[in-house]
Protein backbone atom coordinates (compact mmCIF):
# COMPACT_ATOMS: atom_id res chain seq x y z
CA UNK A 1 0.00 0.00 0.00
CA UNK A 2 1.18 3.24 -0.91
CA UNK A 3 2.55 5.99 2.45
CA UNK A 4 0.38 8.96 2.43
CA UNK A 5 1.95 10.06 5.30
CA UNK A 6 3.63 12.96 3.83
CA UNK A 7 0.45 14.09 1.38
CA UNK A 8 -1.79 15.95 4.03
CA UNK A 9 1.95 18.11 4.79
CA UNK A 10 2.25 18.54 1.19
CA UNK A 11 -0.95 19.93 0.11
CA UNK A 12 -1.11 22.33 2.96
CA UNK A 13 2.52 23.42 1.62
CA UNK A 14 1.21 24.55 -1.35
CA UNK A 15 -1.56 26.23 -0.26
CA UNK A 16 0.32 28.16 2.04
CA UNK A 17 3.25 28.70 -0.73
CA UNK A 18 0.22 30.00 -3.63
CA UNK A 19 -0.97 32.57 -1.13
CA UNK A 20 2.10 33.87 -0.09
CA UNK A 21 2.09 37.21 -2.81
CA UNK A 22 -1.22 37.40 -2.15
CA UNK A 23 -0.84 38.01 1.72
CA UNK A 24 2.12 39.92 0.95
CA UNK A 25 -0.22 42.12 -1.90
CA UNK A 26 -2.57 42.46 0.93
CA UNK A 27 -0.08 44.01 3.39
CA UNK A 28 0.85 46.41 0.73
CA UNK A 29 -2.93 47.72 0.37
CA UNK A 30 -3.32 48.29 3.69
CA UNK A 31 -0.26 49.86 4.36
CA UNK A 32 -1.03 52.32 1.60
CA UNK A 33 -4.58 52.85 3.59
CA UNK A 34 -2.45 53.67 6.46
CA UNK A 35 -0.28 56.05 4.39
CA UNK A 36 -3.23 57.90 3.37
CA UNK A 37 -4.88 57.98 6.79
CA UNK A 38 -1.72 59.88 7.87
CA UNK A 39 -1.60 62.16 5.31
CA UNK A 40 -4.63 62.92 5.76
CA UNK A 41 -4.64 63.47 9.83
CA UNK A 42 -0.79 65.84 8.76
CA UNK A 43 -3.06 67.93 6.32
CA UNK A 44 -5.64 68.51 8.71
CA UNK A 45 -7.87 68.34 5.75
CA UNK A 46 -10.75 67.13 7.34
CA UNK A 47 -11.14 68.30 10.92
CA UNK A 48 -13.70 65.57 12.07
CA UNK A 49 -11.14 63.50 11.34
CA UNK A 50 -8.49 65.07 12.90
CA UNK A 51 -11.06 66.06 15.75
CA UNK A 52 -12.11 61.92 16.08
CA UNK A 53 -8.20 61.16 16.06
CA UNK A 54 -7.22 63.41 18.39
CA UNK A 55 -10.08 62.19 21.24
CA UNK A 56 -9.14 58.82 20.56
CA UNK A 57 -5.51 58.38 20.87
CA UNK A 58 -3.38 60.46 23.51
CA UNK A 59 -0.64 62.71 22.71
CA UNK A 60 1.60 59.93 23.76
CA UNK A 61 -0.42 57.39 21.53
CA UNK A 62 -0.37 59.49 18.26
CA UNK A 63 3.48 59.95 18.87
CA UNK A 64 3.82 56.47 19.12
CA UNK A 65 1.43 55.84 16.16
CA UNK A 66 3.41 58.01 14.00
CA UNK A 67 6.79 56.32 14.41
CA UNK A 68 4.86 53.09 13.51
CA UNK A 69 3.24 54.78 10.33
CA UNK A 70 6.92 56.14 9.44
CA UNK A 71 8.22 52.48 9.57
CA UNK A 72 5.35 51.86 7.41
CA UNK A 73 6.37 54.38 4.77
CA UNK A 74 9.52 53.10 4.75
CA UNK A 75 8.35 49.87 3.63
CA UNK A 76 6.27 51.51 1.05
CA UNK A 77 8.81 53.33 -0.36
CA UNK A 78 11.46 49.65 -0.27
CA UNK A 79 8.68 47.87 -2.15
CA UNK A 80 7.27 50.51 -4.44
CA UNK A 81 10.86 51.16 -5.76
CA UNK A 82 12.21 47.64 -5.84
CA UNK A 83 9.19 45.14 -5.78
CA UNK A 84 7.25 46.27 -8.05
CA UNK A 85 6.63 43.46 -10.18
CA UNK A 86 5.29 41.01 -7.59
CA UNK A 87 3.01 43.84 -6.48
CA UNK A 88 1.72 44.35 -9.83
CA UNK A 89 3.18 47.99 -9.75
CA UNK A 90 3.77 50.34 -12.81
Amino acid sequence: MANFDNTGAKILAVGQASNLLGTLQSVYQQAKQLQILLLKYNANTDPVFTAAVNAVYTSAERTELGAMLTTVNALLTDWETNHKLPLNLP
